[in-house]
């Protein structure tokens, strides 16, 4: 059995992995976000842009939906929802 020693170093490095993979996800959003808020800005309708983009990735999810895995459906709808939204708010309404 190991040392409580041991099992606070074994839980401390997980929760320092943990907190890099969060980190990495959290700059990952950022970095994309940027890019198709970027990307949509070059377009003559932005919101339009932004709008065919949720719906091709809603279809990704709607996959998920259709493959059995409803807690992974769930995440992803919240997660494409909440990102379009907030890529749609970031927009020049004119």
């Amino acid at each position: 059995m190991a040392s409580d020693a041991e099992l606070a170093e074994w839980l401390s490095s997980m929760l320092k992995a943990v907190g890099t993979t969060q980190a990495h996800t959290m700059v990952q959003h950022y970095i994309l976000r940027d890019i198709v808020t970027q990307l949509a800005g070059r377009e003559e309708r932005p919101d339009a842009f932004i709008a065919a983009m949720f719906e091709r990735v809603s279809g990704l999810v709607d996959q998920c939906e259709l493959a059995g895995k409803p807690d992974i459906e769930a995440e992803m709808r919240w997660y494409s929802e909440t990102f379009f939204t907030s890529i749609g708010k970031t927009l020049d309404p004119g």
